[in-house]
């Protein structure tokens, strides 16, 4: 097992209630989690508690996450940058909007391959370009030279996705990695992100509010609603057979074509 959250809660600030609470999941190397829900159901929270990134204050005030056999709660600043960007890694919604407008791409991309390695100017600048290549950009020495406005969304997402997977990590955070982007291009970077966790054998959490994607790319399902777990299990078996009635919302709302709805 690669990950354990325990009855996980989260609070903001010296508010007594939880933002979510009783989160509880495992998972698997190679095993892909998706976790739907509305805006605001606390979907993104979750990965952010794991990677220790809340924002606002926001403090793990119950249950324990495990990785790789070590409890994260128990780490300090040192140990959370040894984590950070080796062994779990995050894609946010517009990577390029997590980059520096005024550097290029390059710069930033060895500047961070050297802060988590040994690698000289050179080395970090021939794995960045590798990295680029397996995921499918053209003439990644010309994207190195690039700023972030230069690229098109799915040219950033592709940039921030070879960035989260360059030292292999053991998973993957994944916050509506595709929602930005047009039908094509999603599913270019779903079937690059079903690629990297099946090859690397990483595990990936999946956060997003597209149903379609979720039943393709996952092996197991958490439908969150106002901050709690409302059906969790094996993707087909939630999807084929939804027990809660805001499951059954979420999949009723999935437009239909030719009487058949793909999900």
């Amino acid at each position: 097992m690669i990950l354990d959250v325990k009855n996980l809660a989260v609070s903001y600030a010296k508010n007594d209630t939880p933002t979510i609470q009783g989160v509880t999941f495992e998972l698997d190397e190679r095993e892909i989690l998706a976790i739907v829900g509305e805006s605001g159901s606390g979907k993104t929270t979750v990965i952010r508690a794991i990677l220790n990134v809340l924002p606002g204050g926001g403090r793990v005030s119950e249950g324990k996450i495990i990785f790789d056999g070590r409890d994260l709660s128990t780490l300090d600043g040192e140990g959370w940058r040894s984590l950070r960007g080796k062994d779990i890694s995050m894609i946010f919604q517009d990577s390029g909007a997590m980059m520096n407008p005024v550097h290029t791409i390059g710069k930033q991309f060895v500047e961070y391959i050297q802060t988590h390695s040994d690698l000289d100017k050179q080395d970090a600048y021939n794995l960045a370009v590798e990295k680029l290549t397996m995921m499918n950009l053209p003439n990644p020495d010309n994207i190195m030279s690039s700023y972030t406005f230069e690229l098109s969304g799915g040219m950033r997402q592709r940039v921030g996705i070879a960035m989260a997977i360059t030292f292999q990590p053991k998973l993957l955070l994944a916050d509506e990695p595709t929602s930005a982007l047009d039908v094509t291009t999603q599913a270019q970077i779903v079937g690059e992100l079903m690629f990297i966790t099946r090859g690397t054998g990483a595990a990936m959490i999946i956060v997003t509010h597209n149903l379609g994607v979720a039943s393709y790319l996952s092996d197991k399902l958490i439908v969150m609603s106002q901050g709690k777990v409302v059906e969790a299990g094996a993707t087909d078996d939630v999807i084929k057979n939804p027990k809660h009635q805001y499951t059954q919302s979420l999949l009723a709302s999935v437009p239909e074509m030719g009487r058949r709805r793909y999900v």
